[in-house]
């Protein structure tokens, strides 16, 4: 998703209502439990390179730092302490 995207969407809301993250990722669910939400603690610009594990077949990951690679992420960092 881009900026751009993201800001269209949050506009159809109410400024003032509370927002929360979630995800349906098996990784991040035990069983039948509900879903976990997360809180929004902030949003950055962080200049990093993105790869997988495992030759590519893992989970994404970011290596924060400016290199030959890297490229410019807006992070939006969550807490599971909601």
């Amino acid at each position: 998703m881009k900026i751009r995207d993201l800001i269209q969407k949050l506009q159809q809301f109410d400024p003032e209502q509370s927002i929360a993250c979630y995800s349906e990722d098996e990784g991040l669910r035990a069983g039948g439990d509900p879903i976990q939400i997360f809180e929004v603690l902030n949003v950055s610009e962080v200049e990093a390179e993105s790869s997988r594990l495992d030759g590519g077949a893992g989970k994404p990951w970011l290596k924060f730092g400016k290199s030959d690679k890297s490229s410019r992420f807006a992070l939006i960092e969550i807490t599971s302490d909601a």
